[in-house]
């Protein structure tokens, strides 16, 4: 029983390794993509920076204290505005 067990964790953890790496091959190809809309010369040729910048924020989920945040601000914002 006991080893079933350690092969479980072994596949388990393997498992959240290939995430891991997945997120990573992920990420660097999308800083490979913005290195490229701010005019690095090593950078891959990029499609037009809206294009790109679309795909990018696509596959991010802003998550609870960015919303609180942006929230904040814009309330800031029109506080600001009616001052004025």
């Amino acid at each position: 029983m006991e080893s079933e067990w350690k092969s479980l964790i072994v596949w388990f953890c393997l498992g959240l390794f290939v995430l891991a790496e997945v997120g990573n091959v992920q990420m660097g190809g999308e800083i490979g993509r913005m290195c490229a809309l701010v005019g690095d010369p090593m950078a891959p040729p990029a499609k037009s920076a809206v294009e790109e910048i679309a795909t990018i924020c696509a596959n991010r989920v802003p998550d609870e204290n960015y919303m609180m945040r942006l929230e904040a601000r814009r309330q800031l914002d029109r506080q600001h505005a009616s001052r004025n």
